[in-house]
């Protein structure tokens, strides 16, 4: 599995930086005696949300891996951008890496008035994909997905769905209830661990979520919609959005429309002044996501089939077409 992850890696930084395989005896080794000091990790949504609980995770394979110390930190604050500026001031030197999602990321640079533009920044690994759902309380009296719907048309405007605001989950949210012609009330927070604390203390009818972050909830809650074309195995339960959405003469835009995939994020200045640099760090977190710990942490909070540890580069063009959606849908 090493082998195979590393051998991706190192396939698709030959034609992306024209450079070659790299390896332990070439490239990386004539690099220069990066790291000698902590590397930051900085999150851009709150603590309990999927990047947060991601990045944790991957802090200590990822220690052993550069050999120096890792440091978690939040920033979270409008849909990530808080975030990315703090990244982007920082030194290009790869001593910082920025966690968040695609296609927050993305969506954040193209629909909004970031100080920054979608090309300063690079996506150096993409670590797992968590499709939508949308989630109520275990004793909620919605018990499926038409419930929902029905109880809305019935009562418009008292339904409420909770979302991390300023967001992809926002946008989903919004673009599912617009979609049904139902009045919702969308209410933003800063993070998704904050939007499903307000479901489960009886604030918000609802919550939009993903696959693997609400895991924390699993027995308080119950899951009407998986945005995905294939069943979870943490939610069983869950209808799948195109199937939800058919009776409703309702078509997802794409088969994982807005799925959230996990993103490890540098500035493009350091790629382009620190090529090698940016191999041994992307190599260091292919290790670190193959390493055991890693794997058997994923295993045993049962999201493995989740995992995908592959390089940025190979999820360009898929991420383009996602964000050529937003943008029809944002007109």
């Amino acid at each position: 599995m090493v082998n195979r992850i590393l051998g991706r890696v190192g396939v698709a930084l030959a034609v992306a930086a024209g450079i070659g395989l790299f390896s332990l005896g070439g490239q990386a080794a004539a690099a220069d005696n990066w790291p000698d000091r902590p590397v930051q990790v900085i999150v851009s949504y709150g603590a309990g949300g999927a990047s947060d609980r991601q990045a944790r995770l991957l802090a200590a394979p990822l220690e052993k891996a550069l050999g120096v110390p890792v440091v978690v930190q939040n920033m979270p604050g409008a849909g990530g951008q808080v975030a990315a500026v703090s990244l982007l001031r920082a030194p290009a030197d790869g001593y910082t890496v920025l966690a968040t999602n695609e296609p927050d990321l993305s969506m954040t640079a193209a629909l909004k008035s970031s100080p920054y533009k979608y090309e300063d920044l690079d996506i150096i690994m993409v670590d797992v994909f968590d499709p939508r759902i949308l989630l109520v309380t275990k004793d909620s009296p919605i018990k499926t997905f038409a419930d929902f719907v029905n109880m809305a048309k019935a009562e418009p405007g008292k339904l409420s769905i909770s979302v991390a605001q300023g967001a992809a989950q926002e946008l989903f949210a919004k673009w599912l209830v617009s979609s049904l012609g139902l009045k919702v009330r969308i209410v933003g927070f800063k993070g998704g661990g904050e939007a499903a604390t307000a479901m489960l203390g009886g604030h918000v009818t609802a919550t939009l979520g993903d696959d693997f972050a609400r895991l924390n909830i699993r027995d308080l809650s119950r899951t009407l919609l998986l945005g995905s074309p294939k069943a979870s195995p943490r939610w069983p339960e869950a209808e799948l959005l195109a199937d939800a959405l058919k009776p409703y003469g309702v078509t997802p835009p794409t088969p994982r429309f807005l799925t959230r995939y996990g993103v490890y994020v540098v500035s493009a200045a350091f790629r382009k002044a620190h090529p090698d640099r940016y191999l041994k760090l992307q190599k260091a977190i292919a290790t670190a996501m193959s390493s055991k710990d890693f794997k058997d942490q994923l295993a045993k909070q049962g999201f493995s089939d989740l995992a995908l540890a592959e390089p940025g580069d190979g999820h360009k063009e898929a991420f383009a077409k996602t964000l050529t959606v937003i943008k029809e849908l944002a007109k």
